[in-house]
């Protein structure tokens, strides 16, 4: 039987980008996460913490269990709207570490998808 909770989280291999609609409504924040979880896990997700105030809060969860010996490497995505904030917290089993977020320009976003669907 597997357990929901945090994942393990590599905080120096976690990404935050923050795309402007350019149309006078909060844009979209891109978050990209790896880590090392415990053998054996499955069903990774980004969720939105909705009880952290003053920015974005973002908790790496999965299942894991059986418990196995050693660690595989995981990485996932998510997107999340909201107002723009230069610095985002991603929370794992290890801790909560501050990322830097990474602002794309409108008249520059279809550029920046196009470029990570190839």
């Amino acid at each position: 039987m597997g357990f929901y909770g945090k994942e393990p989280v590599d905080a120096s291999k976690c990404k935050a980008v923050y795309l402007w609609t350019g149309l006078g409504t909060p844009g979209v924040f891109v978050v990209h996460v790896e880590g090392d979880a415990p053998n054996y896990s499955y069903g990774f997700s980004l969720k939105r913490d909705p009880e952290f105030v003053g920015g974005l809060k973002i908790d790496a969860m999965g299942w894991t269990g059986p418990l196995g010996q050693g660690t595989s490497s995981y990485q996932v995505g998510g997107s999340f709207p909201g107002q723009y904030v230069p610095k985002i917290v991603i929370s794992g089993s290890n801790g909560d570490f501050v990322i830097d977020v990474k602002e794309i320009p409108h008249d520059q976003v279809d550029n920046f998808v196009k470029s990570k669907a190839s």
